[in-house]
């Protein structure tokens, strides 16, 4: 497969245009998989997909595709998206960068990116940590990922329809009596991708007056 990893996949807004992200996503997937670096993953016992959900988080959230991520970027995605959006065991933290470890080396060997070294230097066991922490606080989560932890906690199988379903009668009728607790409100972080880049670029704004008065 010849495959251009800088092909165009944005409109002049930076939105993703949906078919080209998702052809662009699966096809470099697929030649991760088949790669040497994808292969001593599957021996591990490790089935690729956080390298798939890290550019997804990546072309929807921040209008980068992976030679365009900075060592930031993968910092946002691992410690501010990931914990919010992702309904998976805190403990699954090192093999997501482990995963992610391989993805970057296969991006480096296989096309050569100038921005991949740097990108893997986040990647260690310190990001390890950190991220099973942020994924295990609740205070990170957004709603779908509390309702499905909460679900779990109970005892449903939030893989299964009809046990979601039943969670969600359980708790709508819990909630009507006053008996059970809630899901945090919109407020407390849950946004959509253009106001999740709104919140990014003025905290960005502000880390670099923070920098400048520190220069003075």
């Amino acid at each position: 497969m010849t495959f251009n990893i800088h092909q165009q996949i944005f409109d002049r807004d930076g939105l993703p245009l949906e078919k080209k992200a998702r052809q662009y996503q699966d096809d470099l997937m697929q030649l991760f998989e088949q790669s040497p670096e994808g292969q001593a993953l599957w021996n591990e016992g490790i089935e690729p997909g956080w390298a798939s959900m890290m550019m997804d988080f990546g072309i929807h959230y921040l209008s980068v595709t992976p030679p365009q991520m900075s060592p930031d970027n993968v910092r946002q995605i691992l410690f501010d998206l990931f914990p919010r959006k992702v309904s998976a065991s805190a403990d699954e933290a090192p093999e997501i960068v482990r995963e992610l470890q391989a993805f970057w080396n296969f991006l480096q060997r296989e096309f050569h990116l100038e921005n991949a070294a740097a990108c893997l230097t986040v990647l260690d066991e310190k990001t390890a940590r950190k991220l099973k922490k942020e994924m295990s606080d609740p205070a990170n989560f957004g709603i779908a990922k509390s309702f499905v932890t909460m679900g779990m906690q109970r005892g449903f199988d939030m893989s299964s329809e009809e046990d979601i379903n039943k969670w969600m009668a359980t708790y709508n009728a819990e909630i009507a009596a006053g008996s059970g607790p809630r899901i945090p409100l919109p407020g407390e972080r849950s946004e959509n991708a253009q106001q999740f880049r709104n919140r990014l670029q003025s905290r960005t704004a502000r880390d670099k007056r923070k920098k400048n008065r520190k220069r003075k």
